[in-house]
């Protein structure tokens, strides 16, 4: 675990190439060079590795939102949707966790899909696949390649907000009453992410293979 919470603090500082093994290996504390080709096989192991180790905590978060979404409205809205995908990360983990996961995640969120932990990872994410497919299917009417890439617009916006939002409160406190406040504010901002016209060709009818990939990882 060591190895594990090094690397996501050291990759989200300073990007995934950015970094030594070595360098995540003296930041754990470890002496042993063989760590991380021992429990990870390679570099990218060890990417997975990070990822993977907060997806339960974030679906178990997601499914909570979701649930509560669908009792609370009686239909889900698009707030409430981007509210059950992004929130997980403000509400489920602590300051220093959410800022060190946050930053990772940035850094993970133009890699390419060959490369990408989301589309190699094991771990069941069942909520946060039905909230992306909930999404794609709100906004059939953008081309997948479109739709994906606001996507990754609200997503860069939403991790840019929790690093923000530390420098706010030391700064200038008193520009929100409350962290409920703030985070209204950044959905709301996100929700015009996708309600901004389309003008460009008209979309194909979706398919299987639009929906189920969320880039965010």
């Amino acid at each position: 675990m060591k190895l594990i919470l090094a690397a996501e603090k050291l990759f989200g500082e300073h990007g995934i190439e950015g970094v030594s093994l070595r360098q995540i290996i003296n930041a754990a504390g470890l002496v042993n060079s063989y760590s991380i080709h021992h429990h990870f096989g390679s570099k990218e192991g060890l990417v997975q590795a990070v990822f993977d180790n907060r997806v339960p905590a974030f679906e178990e978060a997601c499914r909570a939102r979701l649930d509560a979404e669908k009792a609370g409205q009686g239909e889900l809205t698009l707030r409430g949707l981007l509210a059950a995908r992004f929130m997980p990360l403000v509400e489920c983990f602590d300051e220093q966790t959410r800022q060190s996961y946050s930053r990772f995640l940035l850094r993970l969120l133009y890699r390419s899909e060959a490369v990408h932990p989301y589309l190699r990872s094991e771990v069941p994410q069942p909520a946060i696949n039905e909230v992306y497919n909930r999404l794609r299917n709100h906004f059939a009417d953008l081309p997948n390649a479109v739709f994906i890439s606001r996507f990754r617009f609200a997503s860069d916006m939403f991790f840019g907000a929790i690093v923000e939002q530390r420098r706010l409160k030391r700064q200038a406190p008193e520009l929100y009453q409350s962290d409920a406040a703030y985070w209204n504010e950044i959905l709301e901002i996100i929700e015009h992410v996708f309600h901004v016209p389309y003008r460009g060709r008209p979309a194909a009818p979706l398919t299987g293979a639009d929906r189920g990939t969320d880039p965010l990882g």
